[in-house]
């Protein structure tokens, strides 16, 4: 059955998704404290980090779409856009086609991944489809998304902002995805595909 597969595909990106961001902080961690290559490292787990939650995207579009029509599309837009957006920005720095000052002018389209967020956790709870803590890490996590992107763009890398937005994200991000990963991999959702 297809949704099935969609739900398994789906699992699996989000516990990929959450691994990514994981494997991001520590190299960055191990990259202002040693150096290359977990500069490089860290940014290329960025960009499998975003490209993994687009199965996520779809899904969670496909399951909504009886419900709130044009909020269902708004938020599928919104986490398309930011997640293309991030994702080649993250490429070009990754494969030097930009330098890193150059690769800022895509941060903000975290943004919109956290609109996405906040959107479909929102969509989660009127329908009961997620389980309330569940829905609640999404929105923390989506927060985070935007914490760090506000930070970033009023006080620039240095600002306590950006590093509390980005605290916030790497802890709630990968609870939700993997959370979310198990939901979809035990079945529970296959009622509302």
């Amino acid at each position: 059955m297809y949704s099935t597969r969609l739900l398994r595909y789906a699992g699996w990106s989000a516990y990929l998704s959450a691994a990514a961001i994981i494997i991001g902080f520590v190299t960055l961690i191990l990259f202002f404290s040693v150096g290359e290559p977990f500069g490089t490292i860290n940014d290329a787990a960025s960009v499998f980090q975003v490209l993994f939650i687009l199965p996520l995207v779809l899904m969670l579009y496909r399951i909504n779409t009886e419900n709130a029509r044009l909020l269902n599309v708004v938020a599928m837009t919104l986490g398309v856009v930011g997640i293309i957006i991030s994702a080649v920005g993250q490429s070009l720095l990754v494969i030097r086609i930009i330098t890193y000052q150059q690769s800022l002018s895509f941060l903000p389209a975290g943004a919109a991944i956290g609109a996405w967020l906040v959107l479909i956790s929102y969509q989660a709870s009127t329908r009961k489809l997620l389980p309330r803590r569940l829905v609640w890490i999404g929105v923390l996590a989506g927060i985070g998304y935007f914490v760090t992107v506000v930070g970033f763009l009023f006080g620039g890398q240095d600002s306590p902002v950006f590093y509390a937005g980005g605290l916030i994200l790497v802890v709630s991000y990968p609870v939700w995805a993997f959370w979310l990963g198990r939901v979809c991999l035990s079945g529970k959702l296959l009622e509302f595909a």
